[in-house]
């Protein structure tokens, strides 16, 4: 289901412009088309409610502009240093029959089932959110979830162990790493090794033979 909000076009570009339109209660944005851009303003506070709810990226938004509805997609959203609060969007307009870009976050289960992290080692996540490609607004997944249960200390979790929903496909080529689990306890590899150092016999150091009846000692130097 998309979510409707209200836009309009904003003529007047730059530093100054956009200051007097975060003053009115807007935010400045633009929409991203291969047939051209168009510069727009939309409600903060509207914008905001979604930006909280972790739906602002993962959601088909459909602006109403001059009477006219479009379909839209949030790419990048830049926030303020102090408040945190969205004060620029980059959306790309959504095409029929033409793939959808988005980032849904990537949801950890199964912590509690790992036997890492039941040994005292902590996640290292590297990656929180993914850029997916998705073949509708239908198939764009609010999340992708990482099993993280099989992993020890020392494991890593790479793209090639997600279970991607279908119509859904990552748009970063290669095995990347997602997390991984560090810190206490000992992985599997040195496990492996404790357990042949204990079990292989270490030479002895060789006793000294006793002295023989007749050996002379050593005279102490004067």
């Amino acid at each position: 289901m998309s979510i409707l909000l209200n836009a309009e076009i904003r003529s007047e570009l730059g530093t100054l412009a956009s200051k007097k339109i975060k003053r009115q209660g807007l935010i400045p944005a633009v929409i991203y088309s291969k047939s051209g851009n168009t510069n727009i303003s939309i409600n903060s506070r509207d914008f905001s409610l979604q930006f909280n709810r972790d739906t602002a990226l993962t959601k088909v938004i459909e602006l109403e502009i001059s009477g006219k509805k479009t379909k839209v997609i949030a790419h990048k959203i830049d926030l303020d240093p102090v408040s945190d609060h969205p004060i620029h969007i980059d959306f790309m307009l959504c095409e029929e029959n033409k793939l959808i870009k988005a980032q849904p976050k990537i949801k950890f289960i199964n912590q509690d089932k790992s036997p890492g992290l039941k040994k005292g080692g902590f996640l290292h996540i590297v990656a929180r959110k993914l850029d997916v490609l998705c073949t509708g607004e239908k198939s764009i997944p609010d999340f992708i979830e990482a099993d993280v249960q099989p992993l020890h200390v020392g494991s890593k979790f790479r793209a090639n162990n997600l279970t991607l929903p279908e119509g859904v496909k990552l748009l970063k080529k290669g095995n990347f790493l997602i997390a991984s689990i560090i810190g206490r306890g000992k992985s599997d590899d040195d496990k492996s090794a404790t357990a042949t150092a204990t079990a292989t016999p270490t030479a002895s150091t060789p006793a000294k033979e006793p002295a023989k009846a007749g050996d002379k000692k050593p005279e102490a130097k004067k």
